[in-house]
């Protein structure tokens, strides 16, 4: 495995930033939508909530949980790149296929660290 990067506290506070505006933006487009929408986009929420929990923590506990994570580290690059997060979006699609797998938001992490055709943005 290859040497990860590490980034800074401001760095991951604009990452933690990022990803939890993706969240929000994507609460909006909820409300926008209405009702049906929301029902017919229910599972995306409820992964998008658990993705989320883990980048809700107190920066240092962001930073020792996902530090060494590929995928979560990939929100770097995007931010460089694009200057917005679509990280949950990109670990969705990637767990829509995901049938019953129903873990811990750390775990959720885990996996999706573990599947290397994810973690290039």
């Amino acid at each position: 495995m290859s040497k990860l990067p590490t980034y800074n506290t401001q760095q991951w506070a604009e990452a933690r930033d990022a990803v939890m505006q993706e969240y929000q933006d994507y609460v909006k487009e909820l409300h926008e939508q209405g009702v049906d929408f929301t029902i017919k986009n229910a599972r995306k929420l409820l992964i998008f909530q658990d993705l989320i929990d883990e980048w809700q923590h107190h920066l240092p506990t962001v930073i020792s949980d996902l530090e060494e994570n590929g995928f979560a580290l990939s929100v770097f690059d995007e931010l460089k790149k694009r200057k917005k997060s679509t990280l949950l979006e990109r670990a969705y699609q990637n767990m829509s296929s995901w049938s019953n797998f129903n873990p811990l938001a750390i775990t959720l992490w885990l996996e999706l660290s573990e599947d290397e055709a994810i973690t290039e943005y």
